[in-house]
């Protein structure tokens, strides 16, 4: 949950950077996009993060079933 925040975070960040820039006089209400565009990216950067971990994890096991294999 806090690889999540801390995502959730950043993309707040970069998304009011974006909007401050680029869609300030676009959209009236700017916060509420900011933050809904804000939670779809971490979502997404965190799912993304969860799967290389266990990518990572299984590459682990792999070695070692075959290292044990090999023994």
């Amino acid at each position: 949950m806090k690889e999540f925040i801390g995502t959730f975070l950043a993309c707040i960040v970069i998304c009011w950077i974006f909007a401050f820039f680029f869609l300030g006089l676009i959209v009236e209400n700017i916060w509420a996009l900011i933050i809904l565009i804000s939670f779809v990216l971490a979502v997404f950067i965190t799912v993304f993060i969860k799967q290389e971990s266990r990518i990572e994890e299984l590459e682990k096991k792999m070695e070692e079933l075959l290292n044990n294999k090999e023994d």
